[in-house]
């Protein structure tokens, strides 16, 4: 079912389910003569508990949402079902220039665990727009699994956030921005010290999370400034002003954060 409506559909049963129970009318309307309905506490209480429910499998479903995108895929895996399809229009050309066969071997992605190993990108792509569609709701909980270093795929829900676009975002977007920069930092100095391969891997780690912090910021101030965290940080703070203080989850906190700051442009001075 398509992410948009999955969730639509539980809030109508949820609104069908209040409006089944409503009580019978028990006065006249005065300006038209027509009985009023009149719903009981019981009804009330009902809709209530239905509207919870409701929030929490969304909560469960932006969680699960979260594992699917960080999930790395089992790549040896046996595919008994792979077909071998042939096609007069698939000419790949070998290194002698002679054409290889007209056939190839399509896996069978019919099964959920083959079409994850198979389709990796494209089902993080779908599970980030169904995140996208979820909306605010699911902000919370990706703040803070933006903000958890276990999730090495976090550039997918760092780009749902900034989709989403809740400015109250940016403190979570800022900081992986801050470390961005300060892991850039530290690959310079390892290229200084002759450990080229270790200073490229760092970046290449650091890369897809600083691109998709800078867009999601483009997204959620309407502003460009490029790579320039100390610009982007004076947007905040002007921000901030405006919709409050936001305050990053304890879960960053309880990891060693030392500061209730975003993130400093300049050393602090002892």
């Amino acid at each position: 079912m398509k992410g948009r409506s999955w969730f639509a559909i539980l809030i109508l049963i949820a609104a069908a389910a209040a409006l089944g129970q409503e009580g019978k009318p028990t006065g006249e309307n005065q300006s038209s003569g027509q009985t009023a309905p009149v719903i009981q506490p019981a009804v009330i209480s009902s809709s209530t508990a239905s509207m919870a429910n409701v929030k929490n499998a969304i909560q469960e479903r932006v969680i699960e949402l979260i594992k699917l995108i960080n999930l790395e895929p089992n790549l040896l895996m046996i595919n008994p079902k792979a077909q071998v399809v042939k096609d007069s229009n698939w000419r790949p050309v070998t290194e002698d220039g002679k054409y290889n066969q007209d056939y190839r071997v399509v896996p069978d992605d019919s099964a959920p665990e083959i079409s994850q190993a198979v389709n990796v990108e494209q089902n993080r792509q779908k599970f980030t727009r169904e995140l996208v569609s979820i909306g605010l709701e699911a902000v919370p909980e990706l703040v803070k699994a933006v903000l958890d270093p276990a999730n090495k795929y976090r550039h997918y829900l760092i780009s749902a956030l900034g989709q989403i676009r809740d400015v109250k975002a940016s403190p979570a977007i800022l900081k992986i921005y801050w470390d961005a920069v300060e892991k850039e930092k530290v690959a310079k100095s390892l290229e200084s010290m002759g450990a080229a391969a270790d200073a490229a891997q760092m970046r290449l780690e650091t890369a897809a999370d600083k691109k998709a912090a800078i867009d999601a910021l483009k997204l959620l101030s309407g502003q460009d400034f490029g790579d320039n965290y100390p610009k982007w940080e004076a947007w905040w703070k002007e921000t901030e002003k405006k919709v409050g203080k936001v305050e990053l989850p304890k879960l960053y906190e309880a990891k060693g954060a030392k500061s209730k700051e975003i993130a400093p442009s300049q050393p602090v001075k002892k």
